[in-house]
């Protein structure tokens, strides 16, 4: 036997084998573009691991929010830092901790409006002095304000991947000085993945162009999510596929759709979409409209994930109350997620809940992060996450509890 040792990267020696093909008349140059789209396709995709799911293959995508909800705020033109139940000593500590240089730490301290209130100590720094403000300082000022509640509005925190982020930017038309204005107000919280902006209202006062500061802030309020498909082939095994799917009284609808997909010749990837309750199909990727007789109860994460089943959605499913007597009712706690429908509460604190989502599969869920009508119906990466709540609750210990409905 004769035996070859080609000491050729993989990459080039795909493309000298593809051209003695080419030339030998063995495949077309159509079919050259066609391997080449495989490859490529492939390579974007990431093939979760295998369960009575079946084998579900994701792509990350981002979520523009529509050009009529981009709204500019209309907020006070100065800033305010309040530090909740502090005295001056104890704010003065803390200001000394934020590693400033010696002239911004004492204009900080002896030039820059301060409040005595009765609830605490509240700074009002200009908008200069936020912007010289260091990443370092940043982690450690900004967790402390995020935790106070009276700083919630002005902190209102958008997470980032480093990478998605990176792309975001790169695609977003906005201009070089933009894009330096928010990477010099980035920053991390300690121990957080993810990059973290909060000071809207002192980067929109630094572009002067209207329509420049539209395009930033729907640049920023891109939302990351999944498009997510189940592999079906020949092999697959169909009755199990209908048990996972089909729960919730609807198999009687997933199974012939699933069998008459296997009859495919090559097998096909289909829409995780096609196999959702109908709550969560006709809703994800999809902004809800905004009102303006505030008479429609929030549509927020509780309310998503305690309807997802209910062909007609319950509004008390945003009352906290309600929630807690429907859980003791209806639902019963489970170690871990592992059918679809289990649902997802974070915790911090005493049993404070912050957030709740619908367990779909492999390490995939349906939620909604927020009541605004600029926050869509989403799929999320279970740990993309936990981090992005992390990073809002920095203070406090974030905790999963996990439950399942009794009649699903």
């Amino acid at each position: 036997m004769l035996e070859l040792n080609l000491k050729v990267p993989a990459k080039k020696l795909t493309g000298i084998v593809i051209i003695l093909l080419i030339g030998g008349g063995i495949i077309s140059f159509f079919e050259v573009v066609k391997m080449a789209y495989a490859h490529h396709k492939s390579a974007s995709l990431k093939t979760l691991s295998s369960g009575l799911w079946g084998d579900i293959v994701t792509t990350d995508i981002m979520i523009d929010l529509p050009d009529e909800f981009v709204v500019l705020p209309s907020g006070p033109e100065s800033n305010s830092w309040f530090f909740a139940d502090y005295t001056w000593g104890m704010t003065l500590e803390l200001l000394k901790s934020l590693q400033l240089s010696d002239e911004a730490l004492h204009t900080l301290i002896t030039d820059t409006p301060r409040k005595q209130e009765l609830e605490g100590i509240r700074i009002m720094p200009t908008d200069q002095q936020i912007l010289d403000l260091s990443p370092e300082t940043r982690s450690i000022l900004y967790p402390v304000l995020t935790g106070m509640s009276a700083n919630a509005d002005k902190k209102d925190v958008v997470c980032f991947k480093e990478e998605v982020l990176n792309q975001q930017l790169k695609d977003s038309g906005l201009s070089q000085k933009s894009i330096a204005l928010l990477k010099r107000l980035l920053y991390r919280n300690p121990g957080s993945p993810l990059l973290i902006f909060s000071d809207w209202d002192v980067a929109l006062r630094q572009i002067p162009n209207e329509a420049e500061k539209r395009l930033f802030m729907k640049t920023l309020s891109r939302k990351p999510s999944l498009l997510a498909e189940i592999r079906i082939t020949p092999e697959t095994n169909i009755t199990q596929l209908a048990s996972y799917w089909g729960i919730g009284g609807r198999r009687k609808d997933v199974e012939p759709f699933l069998s008459s997909l296997q009859r495919s010749k090559n097998g096909l990837d289909l829409s995780l979409v096609f196999l959702l309750p109908s709550f969560a199909r006709n809703r994800l990727y999809t902004y809800p409209f905004p009102t303006v007789d505030g008479k429609v109860k929030p549509q927020d994460c509780f309310w998503t994930a305690f309807n997802t089943f209910n062909l007609t959605p319950d509004d008390q499913m945003s009352d906290m109350d309600y929630i807690g007597k429907k859980l003791e009712q209806d639902y019963y706690e489970i170690y871990e997620p592992q059918q679809l429908g289990d649902i997802i509460l974070l915790s911090i604190g005493k049993k404070k809940v912050i957030h709740a989502a619908t367990f779909i599969a492999a390490d995939i869920v349906f939620t909604k992060n927020g009541q605004d009508f600029t926050q869509p119906w989403l799929l999320m990466h279970m740990q993309d996450m936990l981090d992005t709540y992390e990073a809002r609750y920095p203070s406090s210990p974030l905790k999963t509890l996990y439950f399942r409905k009794r009649s699903i």
